[in-house]
C-alpha cells in the first residue's frame, strides 16, 4: 500500500460532479493515520431477489497478544509485525444462497500493511484459512471438512488439510506496504478522502496476483441516504441528504500501463472500477459501487455506523 495525502479543507459549497477521472501520479505522504471516526459500519446490497449484507469493525491488537495471533510460515519471509499494537478489521459477511463469510485481517497501522488473517466460509464448500503475508507474497493454511458429518463440526475440527506458499512473479519492490481488499473501507476511511484534492494508491494481492489501486477525489454533492447512527450515549435516524465527496478508485494489474476493466478487486466480487460517495467531516464511505461478477452493476449502502465519539452538536440520548 502506498500512502495517502490529505489536501486543503473542503469547498464550502457542494457542486454535482460526475465520478472523478483519477489522476496519473497521486500526491501522497507516507502512513495512515490508523484512526477512524467509527467502530463499526454495517451495509447491505440488494439485486433482483438477492439481498447481501457485511457488518465491518475495528479495534486495537496489543503487540504481545498479536504475537500469539500469527503464525511462523514455513516458507518465505514474514513481513515484519509492528513494534506496538496492530489494527483488526474484522467483517462478517452473509451471502445469498446461506453462504456466509467471517473474516478478521491484522493490518500495521503505520503503513496499512496486511499482516496475517483468518477467513471462514461456510455454505456450500466450506473452508477455514489462516493466513501470513510475506515479502512478495502469502502462506496459507486452509483446512475444510472431509465429509458431510464433519461439515456439522466447528471448523476447528475439519480434518482435509494443505498449506501452501503464494509468490506471483510481479512482485513490487521488497519492503513496500501490501493490503489486502479485506482492509479496503477501513484504509478509506484512514486516508480521510472526503477532503479537497486528497488520494490514496494501494497494492492489493488477490487470487489472481498483486493490483494496484488509485483513488482519486472528485468534487462535493448530496446523495440521498438512510442509516442508523449511534454514539456513547446516543443515537439517531439519518434520512435525507448528505453531503459526500465523489471518489473513484481504478485498478490496475501490477506494473500494467492500462487500467483493467476486469481485474480482479477481491473485494466482494467486484472488478475494475469503485465509485464511493464519502461522508465529510467523518470520512465514512456512506455508499460504493462496482461492477461485481455474475451479478453486473452493483451499489452498496450503509445502514448503520457506531461512532467513538458524539458528532458535534449531538443530544447526549438517543
Amino acid at each position: 500500500m502506498a500512502a495517502i495525502a490529505h489536501g486543503e479543507p473542503p469547498e464550502p459549497h457542494p457542486t454535482a460532479t460526475a465520478a472523478p477521472t483519477p489522476a496519473a501520479t497521486p500526491v501522497s505522504t507516507p502512513g495512515v493515520s490508523g484512526e477512524v471516526t467509527w467502530s463499526e459500519l454495517r451495509y447491505s446490497a440488494r439485486k433482483l431477489f438477492l439481498t447481501a449484507t457485511a457488518a465491518l469493525s475495528v479495534e486495537r491488537v496489543p503487540a504481545e497478544a498479536l504475537r500469539k495471533l500469527v503464525r511462523r510460515p514455513p516458507k518465505g519471509a514474514p513481513v515484519p509485525l509492528p513494534g506496538g499494537d496492530a489494527v483488526a478489521v474484522s467483517m462478517a459477511t452473509d451471502l445469498p444462497f446461506s453462504r456466509r463469510e467471517s473474516v478478521v485481517l491484522w493490518l500495521d497501522p503505520a503503513n496499512g500493511a496486511a499482516l496475517g488473517g483468518e477467513k471462514t466460509t461456510l455454505g456450500a464448500n466450506p473452508y477455514r484459512k489462516v493466513l501470513r503475508f510475506t515479502e512478495g507474497g502469502l502462506y496459507t493454511w486452509r483446512s475444510s471438512p472431509k465429509d458431510s458429518r464433519e461439515a456439522s463440526l466447528d471448523p476447528e475440527a475439519w480434518t482435509r488439510s494443505k498449506q501452501y506458499l503464494v509468490s506471483p512473479a510481479d512482485a513490487p519492490e521488497p519492503g513496500a506496504p501490501v493490503t489486502d481488499s479485506y482492509g479496503l473501507l477501513y484504509l478509506v476511511s484512514t486516508a480521510r478522502l472526503d477532503r479537497k484534492d486528497s488520494s490514496m494508491s494501494l497494492v492489493l494481492l488477490t487470487d489472481d496476483g498483486y493490483v494496484e489501486l488509485v483513488f482519486a477525489s472528485g468534487g462535493l454533492t448530496y446523495r440521498r441516504a438512510g442509516f442508523d447512527e449511534s454514539w456513547p450515549g446516543g443515537g439517531v435516524r439519518r434520512d435525507g441528504q448528505v453531503l459526500v465527496r465523489t471518489v473513484r478508485a481504478t485498478s490496475h494489474a501490477f506494473h500494467a500501463a492500462d487500467a483493467g476493466p476486469n481485474v480482479d478487486l477481491g473485494f466482494l466480487g467486484m472488478r475494475g472500477t469503485l465509485d464511493l460517495d464519502v461522508e465529510i467531516g467523518t470520512g465514512i464511505p456512506i455508499a460504493f459501487s462496482g461492477r461485481a461478477e455474475h451479478v453486473g452493476q452493483l451499489s452498496v449502502r450503509l445502514d448503520r455506523v457506531v461512532l467513538t465519539a458524539p458528532p458535534p452538536g449531538a443530544n447526549s440520548t438517543p
